[in-house]
């Protein structure tokens, strides 16, 4: 990777000046004068962020606040990660200024939104509560689940209890419903045939069902959501520059595959003559001054982490183990929700 960004430097050099980082705004300059970035995760949701056997945390989750960093500090490797134990933990530790973003398969509501001095960023992983069943059980839909017991983690009344009983009230099932602490209770609660499902979001079904059980290929995830669980970074509030940065970083992600512009061909893309990609490459002075940054950054996060396809795809999707589709998480031209905002 460093011989990518000295790659990357030196190109940026025969092509030109780049115009030097603009004045920072509040958490803009806490980070560099750290000198790195405070990113809050999981920790332990493989996928999204879990260490990997060397200890690096790996992760789409993970590799988000990678790009964030190669955008404020030129370098993807300049990330603190401080695992948080709940999407509340996160977001207190967040308005404590512990961390400067959480990245936290964390859920955009209004209620957290409007409670706290945080502010959403930008969706990057569109998710919703589902079922995970043994196949033994012959079920293809939730539907069939009437007189079933139905197991999730989390609190009573929340979101996910929420969502089973709008979903059982509309289709007038009758189900019992059995409430856990921690995902890890009632995983283990499912294996010893105590539920016959085990709602959670999607996303972290199809994770848990390759790392929580002996035998994955004995259990499904029904294709059903019964819940809209949009997952987003978390800034502070009353730092508009900083979370204009988070923006478009997930923006830049979004836009690079949308141009096919990957980690490996970014050198070919440097030479082109298009000026909305020169522009996008920092190969025209003042690309980066609105946002306090170099002009080359979004370079610098390509180089770094890759497209939003590339990260999808070797944590989440085929090059990884749990070969999750793309689905909503596709580009808009291919039947998902993807859709980077203007870069002009």
């Amino acid at each position: 990777m460093r011989r990518w960004i000295a790659a990357l430097a030196c190109s940026l050099l025969a092509a030109g000046p780049a115009l030097a980082q603009g004045p920072a705004t509040p958490t803009l300059s806490e980070v560099r004068a750290r000198g790195e970035l405070l990113c809050g995760v999981n920790g332990g949701l493989a996928g999204f962020s879990a260490p990997d056997p060397q200890g690096a945390m790996r992760g789409l989750d993970a590799d988000f606040c990678r790009a964030v960093a190669a955008a404020a500090l030129g370098s993807p490797e300049r990330v603190r990660f401080l695992p948080q134990a709940t999407p509340e933990a996160g977001l207190d530790a967040l308005q404590a200024r512990r961390i400067d973003v959480l990245a936290r398969n964390t859920t955009v509501t209004i209620t957290r939104d409007g409670q706290r001095p945080v502010v959403p960023g930008p969706v990057i992983f569109f998710d919703g509560a589902g079922f995970l069943v043994a196949k033994a059980l012959n079920v293809t839909s939730p539907r069939e689940l009437g007189g079933r017991t139905v197991c999730f983690a989390g609190a009573e009344g929340g979101a996910t209890d929420a969502a089973l009983d709008v979903f059982a009230a509309r289709h007038a099932l009758t189900w019992t419903e059995r409430r856990f602490d921690t995902p890890a209770a009632a995983v283990a609660a499912m294996r010893a045939g105590q539920c016959h499902a085990f709602v959670a979001d999607q996303g972290a079904l199809n994770i848990r069902r390759v790392t929580d059980f002996p035998d994955p290929d004995n259990w499904a995830v029904l294709p059903e959501v019964i819940s809209q669980e949009p997952l987003a970074p978390w800034v502070r509030a009353g730092d508009e520059n900083w979370r204009a940065i988070v923006f478009w970083t997930a923006q830049a992600l979004i836009q690079a595959e949308g141009y096919g512009m990957t980690s490996r061909n970014l050198p070919e893309f440097l030479t082109r003559t298009d000026l909305s990609i020169r522009r996008f490459v920092g190969l025209e002075p003042g690309f980066g001054a609105p946002l306090g940054l170099a002009d080359d950054w979004i370079a610098r996060v390509i180089a770094g982490v890759g497209n939003y396809g590339e990260i999808f795809e070797r944590n989440l999707g085929r090059g990884s183990v749990f070969a999750m589709d793309r689905g909503l998480n596709d580009q808009w031209t291919r039947g998902g929700l993807l859709y980077a905002m203007p870069f002009r």
